[in-house]
């Protein structure tokens, strides 16, 4: 099943709010008029899939989260449907908590790669522990 226009839009400004990025910031990124950018939010526009890629970078996401996957019917379930990394997918698609788009935002404000790469060694250090304390 694919996404109507309205569905994209507001999926679009879900992502955009979350991540604290105006109308206006997202319209220069993507290079159209902050009025454009309400009129894809409120599904009164349609979307090339073109302009959908550059919205998709400019908030830092891909593009295959604008689109439904349809799913092949199956016999039995997959048994990835348990393994962790699908978890963390399905995470991953939940909206932002204001702590998780804080971060996001902060992460994003490091420019060194050896930094950011630094900062996730030491998140996972923690995670680790804790799991070790339990």
């Amino acid at each position: 099943m694919i996404k109507t226009k309205m569905q994209i839009g507001a999926e679009i400004k879900r992502m955009r709010e979350a991540l604290g990025i105006s109308q206006m910031k997202l319209a220069e990124e993507v290079g159209v008029s902050f009025q454009q950018i309400q009129k894809y939010e409120k599904g009164i526009s349609k979307i090339s899939v073109d302009r959908i890629q550059q919205i998709a970078s400019a908030l830092g996401v891909s593009v295959h989260t604008f689109f439904d996957k349809e799913k092949a019917p199956v016999v039995s379930e997959p048994a990835s449907k348990y393994s962790p990394q699908r978890r963390l997918i399905e995470q991953a698609l939940l909206p932002l908590n204001p702590e998780e788009v804080q971060l996001l935002q902060l992460f994003r404000k490091i420019d060194s790669r050896m930094i950011r790469e630094g900062l996730i060694k030491q998140l996972r250090g923690i995670i680790e522990l804790k799991h070790l304390e339990e």
